[in-house]
Formats: structure tokens, C-alpha cells, sequence
């Protein structure tokens, strides 16, 4: 009998282990809610379904399932909310009657945080019920589309965490759930661009929160 439980206890031990590590890949994975107004963007949630989206003037921006939907990075003294996924880019045609098509591009927005200074991902849950005025010289806002990065010029809006909250599985540590709203407008080579209705809806925790 003993040596019958010596056998059973390692074996239960896998099983768990492999439970865990399935439960967490789950996590991993976006979860799309149409918008009930919006049903091109995800629904606002705050379950941590990996999800973001926003519109970018008419054209849509959005997470896509190839790239890590959000990442928080503190180096250097400065810390940076990242959303990353891509642009879906409105080409009109010549001809009047016959419409317009999409090209997909690659696309982020890098939000700086004055003043905050995580030391691990569970630190992020300080950003619950926060809110950054964008037009604070402090803040800063980079965009990336396709291979091009540059600086957006803020002139009114703001980015809003209306919840962070820790996720545990089996009662252990697993991410910070991030839920929350932007929405700005600035100037883009010199012609003024909004982006509107932005919400947010994501995991941050060992893997894609990074201070160096």
C-alpha cells in the first residue's frame, strides 16, 4: 500500500501541474464581445479577455491574435502602457461608384506613466481608478504604424484605468487584469487626428511585464 501511494502522489502532482499550465495558455488566448453600437470594436468587459480597439480617424484599430495585445515596460526611469495590433487602412479608388478596400498594418500606441514606477506586474493593480490627462507635458504618446514610430502631438484627452485587478489560479499569482478607456486627439504631421471610443481589456503578468 505505501509504495502504491509513493507512485499516486507524483502522479497527481503532473496532473495539477498540467492543469495549471493549461489554464494559464487559456488565459493567453482573446476573448471578442461585439460592441452592441460598435460591433467593429470589442465590448468593453474587465475580465480579461486580451482585447482592445479604437478608431483611428474612420479607420479601425484593434488587437489581432499574432501579436501580445498589451505589454507594460519600466526602464530607464519611464514607464510605458503598450497596446499593439494593427490598422486596418481605408484605400478610397479612383472611381467613385466602385468603393474602397483595406489594407492591414501593423499598428501600436505607447502610452508613457509619469510618476509610475512598477516594480513587478502585481504593482500595476496601483493604477486601478486612475486616470492620465494626455495633455500633461509628462505625458507622452508614440504611435507606430507599419515600420514608421513617431511622436503624437496631444492637444485634449485622456487615458482612463477604470479597474486593475489581480487574477489568481488555484490561489496563486497568475496577471493584472487592465480595463479601461482612451480617447484623444492631436496632430500627426501637422493635420489633427482623433482617436475615439478606445477601450481596453487585458493581461499583464509575468511575460509581458518587463522592468529593466
Amino acid at each position: 500500500m505505501k509504495k502504491y501511494i509513493f507512485l499516486t502522489v507524483p502522479l497527481v502532482i503532473a496532473i495539477f501541474a498540467a492543469c495549471t499550465k493549461s489554464a494559464e495558455f487559456e488565459l493567453e488566448k482573446s476573448v471578442y464581445n461585439a460592441d452592441p453600437y460598435y460591433p467593429s470594436l470589442p465590448a468593453y468587459s474587465e475580465w480579461g479577455y486580451n482585447t482592445f480597439g479604437a478608431y483611428y480617424d474612420r479607420e479601425l484599430f484593434t488587437y489581432n491574435e499574432k501579436e501580445v495585445p498589451a505589454k507594460v515596460i519600466n526602464t530607464e526611469g519611464r514607464t510605458s502602457f503598450i497596446l499593439k495590433g494593427g490598422l486596418d487602412r481605408i484605400n478610397y479608388n479612383d472611381d467613385y461608384y466602385s468603393g474602397y478596400n483595406t489594407t492591414y498594418m501593423d499598428m501600436s500606441i505607447a502610452f508613457e506613466l509619469p510618476g509610475f514606477l512598477p516594480e513587478t506586474y502585481v504593482d500595476l493593480v496601483q493604477l486601478n481608478d486612475t486616470i492620465y490627462d494626455l495633455t500633461n507635458p509628462d505625458c507622452h504618446v508614440f504611435a507606430t504604424i507599419d515600420t514608421a514610430t513617431f511622436e503624437m502631438d496631444i492637444f485634449s484627452g485622456q487615458l482612463e484605468f477604470t479597474r486593475a485587478q489581480q487574477l489568481l489560479v488555484d490561489k496563486m499569482p497568475a496577471k493584472v487584469i487592465l480595463s479601461g478607456y482612451f480617447d484623444f486627439k492631436a496632430l500627426v504631421d501637422k493635420e489633427p487626428i482623433s482617436i475615439s471610443y478606445g477601450r481596453f481589456d487585458v493581461g499583464v503578468g509575468e511575460f509581458n511585464f518587463f522592468n529593466y
